[in-house]
């Protein structure tokens, strides 16, 4: 009898096993997938594929995993190798969800004796319309040799369950009987820490824990969708705002000839107009370009203490204590737009940390540092891994205002300079916010 139920239980963890390992695969190439996607929305609106076909073939070569670009009437714009046949039922399949808006539905679970590819596909879509596909052919060898293994790990598994039944041993069966409810609390906490992505299985379980299950992956992927909304938003507003803005400096420029007091608003609108690009870029409807570097290199050191001037006495008001710390002279691009992200991590450390907020400008090799350190509560390491993600805030941080988007703009401008943005917690508590930026060798004290 002992054995019977061994068995019995078995086989629903052998599913586990098929499924997990399934859809680990199919998450992770998902990514890729997605990545594809976004990367072919320009080239399929533009014609200009050679750049798209040549991070076909640079990923195919890397990974081993073919990769091919299909516009809206199915044909192959881009791919990694010859021979596509779209007319497969495999990828005809993926592919009729896939243009129709629809994600396609997950692979069945990888058993050992099954064989060929798993198809991840992802629409290319702009502002809701669906301009086509992105592809993967998953080799699933891998895979498949790590079921075989999870396999026969659990038929070892079973002979020990076995005598550990007969001796008496009952909690490994109970903790088993909870895992479905265990997976849906590690997936809820992903969830809350922003990793929308998460899903959990519903193979092989009561039908109470599937409707569960489902109804769990329902309200993730509205929350996924929901948050692909906000990034469609915030590209159509940015576009939408261009227009109006161009107009404004039009007739603002008429009116500075004949008041003075017209030119501070030109310059108002001129760096509003800069704000709009940032977003765009960060929105991903445009594609950056290469900054021209023609202008004398900044001062960065300079630079910010001009534009601290203003914030003492923001925080002042505010009975905030803001020092100015060591601030080394060093040259860097003339397009790094130190106002606006000097106003972004001073009004984060001013809501979400706590005094004395300190502000300073050192090198370290061939960077400038521009560091801003408050004592606040700081983050997480995992949280500190995600700072400068669109759209994403701390769990701490969630009830107050804000977008989400400050520091993904200042990454974004960093960026756009070749710096980074490095976020750290400091001896003592708080958060140190560092925007690194390359020092421009010839630039001269």
């Amino acid at each position: 009898m002992v054995v019977i139920l061994a068995i019995v239980a078995a086989v629903p963890l052998a599913n586990y096993i098929a499924t997990s390992t399934s859809r680990t695969l199919f998450l992770s190439r998902s990514n890729d997938a997605d990545w594809f996607a976004t990367m072919a929305e320009s080239p399929l609106q533009s014609g200009d594929i050679a750049s798209l076909r040549e991070l076909a073939v640079r990923y195919h070569q890397l990974y081993n995993t073919p990769v091919f670009v299909v516009d809206v009437d199915r044909r192959v714009i881009a791919t990694s190798r010859s021979g596509v046949d779209v007319k497969a039922p495999d990828l005809k399949v993926a592919l009729d969800s896939t243009l129709a808006g629809r994600l396609p539905a997950e692979p069945p679970a990888l058993w050992p004796w099954r064989t060929g590819e798993m198809v991840v596909a992802r629409p290319v879509v702009n502002n809701g319309r669906v301009l086509g596909a992105a592809v993967l052919r998953v080799p699933t060898e891998k895979g498949r040799d790590q079921v075989e293994r999870g396999l026969l790990l659990l038929l070892g598994g079973l002979l020990i369950a076995i005598g550990a039944v007969v001796i008496g041993i009952v909690r490994p069966i109970t903790r088993w009987v909870l895992r479905p409810l265990n997976d849906l609390d590690n997936a809820t906490h992903q969830i809350t820490r922003g990793a929308l992505d998460t899903r959990v299985s519903t193979d092989g379980r009561a039908p109470e824990l599937r409707r569960l299950g489902d109804s769990f992956n329902s309200m993730a992927l509205s929350l996924h969708q929901a948050r692909q909304r906000e990034r469609e938003f915030v590209a159509d507003a940015s576009h939408q705002l261009r227009t109006p803005l161009t107009s404004a400096r039009i007739h603002i420029e008429g009116l500075s000839r004949l008041s003075p007091t017209a030119r501070f608003a030109l310059s108002d609108i001129d760096r509003l107009g800069r704000i709009v690009q940032r977003l765009s870029r960060l929105a991903g409807s445009d594609r950056p370009g290469d900054i021209e570097g023609s202008e004398a290199p900044l001062d960065l050191a300079q630079a910010v203490k001009e534009r601290l001037v203003g914030w003492k006495a923001v925080y002042a008001a505010d009975d905030l204590e803001l020092i100015i710390g060591e601030m080394v002279p060093g040259g860097v691009a003339a397009e790094l737009e130190v106002d606006d992200i000097l106003d972004v991590l001073l009004d984060n450390a001013s809501k979400y940390g706590a005094p004395p907020v300190e502000v300073s400008v050192t090198r370290d090799g061939t960077e400038v540092v521009m560091s801003v350190r408050d004592h606040g509560l700081g983050l997480g390491s995992r949280d500190l891994k995600k700072v400068g993600e669109r759209f994403w805030r701390s769990a701490h941080h969630r009830e107050m205002p804000g977008t989400g988007l400050g520091l993904a703009i200042v990454r974004s401008e960093a960026a756009r300079v070749g710096g980074r943005v490095v976020a750290r917690p400091p001896i003592g508590g708080g958060l140190v916010i560092e925007v690194r930026v390359p020092l421009i060798d010839d630039y001269e004290d």
